[in-house]
């Protein structure tokens, strides 16, 4: 196998096998947990964890949305990412996952926070896998709506207005 094909978008989505994901991404899911978990906080009987691969490209971004769960994010190949974090409290975090110096190859996403992704050059590809604790539920997926998400954080409108897709 050649470098040049293997860091290419379409060779990562065909050799993983991955579908279009519903936030204008690419996605697989590659693990759900047979084992099952209870929310303390609701009662609420889950998987104990999932996990995907999930590759944006270029200008492609994930737009503003929470989970009732804490995300973990690991960078495998491609262009650096950054996840935009506004967590419940107010505060904005900017991490960026990469292989750079300036990067990490982990980040973490704790449930409740809003949060998007962008890759910052609008080129290439980058490649990640996200794993849910307790797992991922569509159910537990909110979008961030502008307006809402603009009268409870005011002062982060430009990252609201630039990330946000509704």
């Amino acid at each position: 196998m050649s470098d040049n094909i293997s860091n290419t978008a379409d060779y990562w989505i065909k050799h993983l096998e991955m579908t279009p994901h519903p936030e204008e991404a690419i996605s697989k899911e590659i693990f759900r947990s047979k084992n099952r978990v209870i929310r303390s906080t609701e009662g609420t009987e889950l998987d104990a964890c999932t996990s995907i691969y999930y590759l944006l490209e270029s200008s492609d971004f994930s737009g503003f949305h929470r989970l009732k769960s804490d995300e973990l994010w690991y960078f495998h190949k491609g262009s650096p990412l950054f996840i935009h974090i506004i967590k419940e409290n107010g505060s904005y975090e900017r991490i960026e996952l990469s292989d750079s110096d300036s990067g990490h190859l982990q980040a973490v996403v704790e449930s409740g926070s809003w949060f998007a992704a962008e890759i910052p050059s609008k080129s290439g590809f980058t490649l990640v896998s996200c794993a849910v604790a307790p797992g991922f539920e569509f159910a537990e997926f909110e979008m961030a709506e502008r307006l809402s998400l603009l009268k409870k954080y005011p002062e982060h409108i430009q990252i609201i207005n630039k990330w946000c897709k509704l």
